[in-house]
């Protein structure tokens, strides 16, 4: 077991960044194709705030679990319309929506601040999977303070577990104060 100093996570001493990639996939298939947009149906602005006109995260955003990266609109099955949505169409003998959300989200507990974003596209050249347009990656840094639990070694393999964080004066120091 590690004891360390409430002093070591103030100053950031053992924090690290981790950078995470999240990717979305734009298909081609015959019930329509995926589309990439900012006009997202049933979903807040407070959600899309981060959001440029073309529905891409702009790099520099603070994003939390929850707030759309991507947004992507596909095209809804006629099978899987909810009884609601049958009643509308058969009343107004109109299409309500055809098309259904399926953007790119913040997972829980993954926010952070965005990196990058790369865009593949066939037109640009990319080699990409049959029936697959184009891919977004946005890349996410998430910077993650020390704390218990956390493992730490030495360079000598000497290994241990943080299993308390204690407040500066708690800990132990010299006569000169040090």
């Amino acid at each position: 077991a590690i004891i360390i100093s409430e002093k070591l996570v103030k100053n950031d001493a053992f924090t690290s960044i981790h950078i995470e990639e999240q990717t979305i996939p734009f298909r081609n298939s015959k019930a329509g194709d995926d589309i990439l947009t900012a006009d997202i149906p049933n979903v807040s602005n407070y959600a899309k705030r981060s959001l440029d006109a073309n529905g891409i995260v702009t790099v520099g955003s603070e994003v939390s679990a929850g707030d759309v990266l991507v947004g992507r609109t596909s095209p809804k099955v006629e099978d899987n319309l909810t009884p609601e949505e049958k009643l509308m169409n058969a009343i107004f003998s109109q299409k309500i929506s055809n098309r259904k959300d399926t953007s790119l989200k913040v997972k829980h507990g993954h926010g952070g601040t965005v990196i990058d974003v790369q865009i593949l596209s066939r037109d640009a050249g990319d080699n990409l999977e049959d029936g697959i347009e184009k891919i977004i990656k946005v890349f996410i840094a998430q910077k993650r303070k020390i704390k218990v639990g956390d493992k730490m070694a030495g360079r000598h393999g000497n290994k241990g577990v943080i299993s308390l964080v204690l407040p500066v004066e708690d800990m132990p120091h010299l006569e000169d104060g040090t």
